[in-house]
């Protein structure tokens, strides 16, 4: 993604209330336009990235002690001020892409799973 994308995603997110400050707003490496919300942190090494004709393929985990409805509430909130549409609870689709989270807890621990497709034409 291009920077001149990147700094009107992070103008409307700032926009919309939805972080405070620039420096608060912290993207996933491999899903440069999706958010990392506060007290999760990425795993890296568990990141997958394709890139294909029909468009990206990514797969990447944050790990945090944050429950499972901040998380969704969280995203909820945050997606669609960067374009992305809830379709179904932890779903979203944008222009010609498809995001889903998965969350698994182990105790208060989360695993979020970020899984990134082109949706079907």
């Amino acid at each position: 993604m291009n920077n001149a994308i990147r700094i009107t995603l992070i103008g409307l997110v700032l926009l919309f209330g939805k972080i405070a400050t620039a420096q608060e707003l912290t993207f996933l490496s491999a899903l440069e336009d999706v958010p990392l919300m506060a007290g999760l942190s990425e795993a890296m090494d568990e990141t997958v990235y394709f890139d294909t004709p029909e468009g990206r393929i990514v797969e990447t985990y944050a790990l945090g002690r944050v429950s499972k409805a901040s998380i969704l509430s969280y995203y909820k909130e945050s997606l669609p001020s960067l374009g992305w549409q809830e379709q179904s609870e932890g779903s979203f689709k944008r222009e010609e892409e498809f995001l889903s989270l998965a969350i698994s807890m182990d105790g208060k621990n989360a695993t979020v799973r970020f899984a990134l497709s082109p949706t079907a034409k």
